[in-house]
């Protein structure tokens, strides 16, 4: 076998691996250190949407709640979606949780890192958010 072909193979084997290893060495505790993180997603014309969000961190997921909003709406289009946070930029998955206990555990979450968003969300006409997704990386 070529060394070129040798390094073909090593790369088909190892990539895998390289996935695995970066996607959990995902810093979750290091996004949900900042108040307040972008979304970055796709309106239905195609048009780049961000929209600043509140997140919260329950074990190794992050999640986000909304109401009915736009961002919302293209995520459930297209669960594909990158997040800022300070410098950085993370590809992500949206996955819409229905999951009764976990959802009291997010909500929990929310109310310990921003103790004034569920008084704050209810005095704009919201609830904090019946729709809550988990993010993952992609």
């Amino acid at each position: 076998m070529s060394a070129a072909g040798l390094r073909a193979s090593l790369l088909l084997l190892l990539t895998p691996l390289i996935a695995a290893a970066e996607a959990g060495a995902f810093d979750w505790a290091a996004i949900d250190a900042h108040g307040v993180v972008e979304l970055l997603t796709r309106d239905g014309d195609g048009d780049p949407r961000e929209t600043p969000v509140w997140l919260a961190v329950v074990g190794e997921r992050g999640f986000v709640c909304t109401n009915d909003s736009r961002w919302y709406a293209n995520l459930q289009r297209d669960p594909a979606l990158e997040l800022r946070a300070g410098d950085g930029v993370y590809a992500l998955r949206a996955e819409r949780i229905d999951d009764p206990p976990l959802r009291e555990r997010i909500d929990a979450a929310f109310r310990a890192k921003y103790p004034w968003g569920r008084w704050l969300m209810e005095f704009f006409g919201g609830d904090g958010g019946e729709n809550c997704l988990a993010l993952t990386p992609r």
